[in-house]
């Protein structure tokens, strides 16, 4: 696969681009196949392509360097498309889980056609390579928005999962069971929205990140042949990235400025070894060994 897909942007176009395709084929296949499950399905990935939309945009604004206004960068943009996606998942399962009862209370339910078994397993097998792709490009960029889109793509494997159930068992002789499964997927990307609103507040709030990154900045700081001592860390989120600020202890006999250049030097360190670091903060105290606090 071509580097330049393996990206943020790469990742969120060929999403957009199957979403476009599958929903068309959904909708096709539901109104011919008579299937509501297949029809809830098709306006999950109308909000899809929605979705992949504002993730565009966010990793679009998240991508400009600092300015006066935003001297810490545009990260956040990236961790703000992400909750719109997944509003836009809370609006799909609550929609669809209504519409689903509707069907059931009123017997509006017919027996689906063999069409919407086939693009109904059809998209499962899209979606769950989409995944796949998708998380670990994710994962590599530490970017919200396209881990977002990575879930966005599993919940609709499960939903279809649901709807090619339900058309199936409906098929067999059993029709109220297709809008039944409608319903259930309807819950389930509602469950999954709001795990994912969950995970980006915490973002948003400049949470920690982590306790694998934390160790390996409190590692690169201790064992700096110059730093006694590291006192103190903090690392809070700026969208993809990390913003670091850390005490340091070192011999209280230094010079200002080789203390400045300690500082700087451990900048750089952090910056090479600490995964999706933008910055460090390092305040430099004077280190006193036990014996000479004592004789104080």
């Amino acid at each position: 696969m071509p580097r330049n897909l393996a990206t943020e942007k790469g990742t969120t176009s060929v999403s957009f681009f199957i979403n476009v395709v599958l929903f068309g084929l959904k909708l096709v296949g539901g109104i011919l196949g008579r299937s509501s499950a297949l029809l809830a399905d098709a306006l999950n990935s109308l909000l899809d392509i929605v979705a992949n939309a504002a993730v565009w945009i966010g990793i679009r604004i998240a991508n400009r360097p600092p300015d006066d206004s935003h001297p810490y960068g545009h990260g956040h943009a990236n961790t703000l498309s992400a909750v719109f996606v997944a509003l836009l998942l809370v609006i799909t399962g609550v929609y669809i889980g209504i519409n689903a009862i509707y069907v059931i209370i009123y017997d509006q339910y017919e027996t689906p056609g063999k069409i919407a078994t086939i693009i109904a397993g059809l998209t499962i097998v899209v979606k769950e390579i989409l995944y796949q792709w998708t998380i670990r490009v994710g994962r590599q960029t530490n970017s919200p928005a396209v881990i977002a889109n990575a879930y966005d793509h599993r919940t609709d494997v499960y939903t279809s999962l649901g709807a090619l159930f339900g058309i199936v068992v409906a098929q067999m002789g059993f029709p109220i069971l297709d809008p039944i499964a409608g319903f259930f997927i309807g819950v389930l990307i509602l469950w999954n929205a709001l795990r994912l609103i969950r995970d980006n507040i915490h973002s948003l709030m400049s949470g920690a990140p982590d306790r694998k990154t934390l160790d390996k900045i409190y590692e690169t700081a201790a064992t700096h042949i110059s730093v006694k001592q590291v006192r103190d860390i903090k690392v809070r989120s700026v969208g993809t990235k990390y913003i670091a600020d850390l005490k340091i202890m070192v011999d209280g006999h230094l010079s200002v400025t080789e203390g400045h250049d300690i500082a700087t030097d451990l900048t750089r360190c952090l910056l090479k070894h600490a995964d999706n670091l933008q910055d460090a903060m390092i305040h430099v105290e004077p280190y006193e060994t036990d014996s000479r606090k004592d004789n104080s």
